[in-house]
């Protein structure tokens, strides 16, 4: 496999920030950098938030707004906020399992069941998606978790792409993905060109991930004041959130080639159909 992720100590920091350095990131891992037209035409609020992150970078290079693509397939690019020792992700509980997970910082206590379907999220925007900012019914905790590289990777590498997925021990899906900075009615609004990752893992996927968590923290309040921006539909009061939302971009787990490419990260058959189903659900089944 290729040396994925590239932990560069630049490229671990801001990487809106480094668009020269990104651009040899995404060169070294054979695929193009974003494409210049679709950066400068991303939307206002994105940029917004990119343009105050990047400071006195030059206009357009810190906007968000690209088209992923490797050679002449589109792939779907996993995105996430990760540094030199894991990836975080995102999951909502309820009060007693988040209260034990905080304290003891892992998973477990006598309400957790290692073994269901747990689903896991590396978007922060997805997650506030889909426990209504943290205000849903079991779903009022908002947990951030980090897992190491090699132990995502060794999740990722039991899956393959395959249509429906029902009866699986793990599950990948490409969903629509959801803007951080601006709501669409009561949720963050949907992104009608880009996808975001989630995975869902049962039995002994489950479990092996909860054995790899390395570190949890509460993020349910960051989800409250973002619910209540959106909700006050004011461009300040997102704006001022800047510094304490997460800062996710784009991430190579290091899997295999063979992986990455069933996975739809890289050309290949399953890329190619990955595109071909628009806004719809896309789903990899572990083997």
């Amino acid at each position: 496999p290729l040396p994925r992720p590239l932990l560069d100590a630049n490229l671990s920091g801001n990487w809106r920030r480094y668009p020269s350095i990104t651009k040899s990131h995404y060169k070294s891992i054979n695929m193009a950098e974003p494409d210049q037209a679709a950066t400068e035409a991303a939307d206002e609020q994105r940029a917004g938030r990119a343009g105050a992150q990047a400071g006195a970078a030059a206009p357009g290079a810190a906007a968000t707004g690209y088209t992923p693509r490797q050679f002449d397939t589109p792939v779907q690019l996993f995105e996430a906020e990760w540094d030199e020792e894991g990836v975080w992700f995102y999951q909502a509980f309820n009060n007693t399992i988040a209260d034990y997970a905080i304290k003891h910082q892992q998973l477990g206590g006598d309400d957790f069941n290692p073994h269901r379907m747990t689903w896991v999220k590396p978007s922060f925007a997805w997650v506030l998606y889909r426990s209504g900012y943290g205000r849903k019914h079991n779903q009022v905790r908002v947990l951030k978790l980090k897992i190491r590289h090699e132990s995502l990777a060794r999740l990722l590498s039991r899956c393959s792409c395959k249509h429906g997925g029902g009866g699986s021990k793990g599950r990948v899906q490409w969903d629509p993905a959801r803007d951080i900075m601006s709501a669409d009615g009561k949720e963050p609004r949907k992104m009608q060109r880009r996808r975001a990752i989630q995975i869902g893992l049962k039995a002994e996927l489950s479990q092996l991930y909860v054995n790899s968590v390395v570190a949890i923290e509460d993020v349910t309040t960051l989800a409250h004041t973002v619910g209540d921006a959106h909700k006050s539909r004011s461009k300040e009061a997102m704006d001022a959130l800047v510094p304490r939302l997460p800062v996710e971009r784009p991430y190579m787990p290091p899997c295999s080639n063979d992986v990455l490419s069933n996975l739809a990260m890289m050309p290949g058959e399953t890329a190619e159909w990955v595109a071909k189903i628009g806004l719809g659900e896309a789903f990899t089944k572990a083997k």
